[in-house]
């Protein structure tokens, strides 16, 4: 009986602390030492002109139906222009900026439409939070400067220039 009891303390005890290192673990925020926010307000972002997207998703932001760029799809290359965003679109033009895959004429995979995002508004972030040595390289100071002004708390910066690291960091703030 003792060792029934014993057993099923130590399963007890086995499970709980689980669920409580589950637990923290989930809860954690991003609060890394060594972030820089860079304020890109200022720069020019290469944002592809067309991206391409799953029918479903360009019939939804092109407002077509999506019968109807199937149907066009089955004899050959299909294109349409947004009218509207979504976050499938959002993340698209994301890997279009970070060479995942999805820019214009780099994708030749069937049932895939091109959209063109002309005349679409996007909403990048003003700043993102960087490692230091990528806000020092696009800001244009020393990261040894960034690096002691972090240790008294939340940096900033401004951007001078852009890196396939600060893009990638837009993008991933874009969705």
């Amino acid at each position: 009986m003792h060792r029934i009891r014993l057993a099923i303390v130590g399963a007890l005890a086995a499970v709980a602390m689980t669920v409580a290192g589950a637990g923290t673990a989930s809860a954690q925020t991003n609060n890394q030492s060594g972030l820089i926010n860079v304020d890109v307000s200022h720069l020019v972002l290469q944002v592809p002109v067309s991206v391409a997207v799953p029918v479903s998703v360009a019939a939804n932001v092109c407002d077509v139906n999506v019968n109807v760029l199937a149907q066009q799809l089955s004899n050959g290359p299909v294109s349409c222009t947004a009218t509207s965003s979504s976050t499938a679109l959002n993340q698209s033009i994301a890997d279009a900026m970070t060479g995942q895959g999805g820019g214009s004429g780099s994708n030749n995979q069937s049932g895939l439409v091109n959209v063109f995002l002309t005349n679409i508004t996007i909403q990048v972030p003003v700043s993102v939070a960087v490692p230091i040595g990528v806000a020092a390289n696009v800001c244009d100071v020393n990261a040894n400067i960034l690096a002691a002004q972090a240790k008294n708390g939340p940096t900033n910066c401004e951007a001078t220039s852009t890196s396939d690291a600060l893009s990638r960091a837009i993008a991933n703030a874009m969705v």
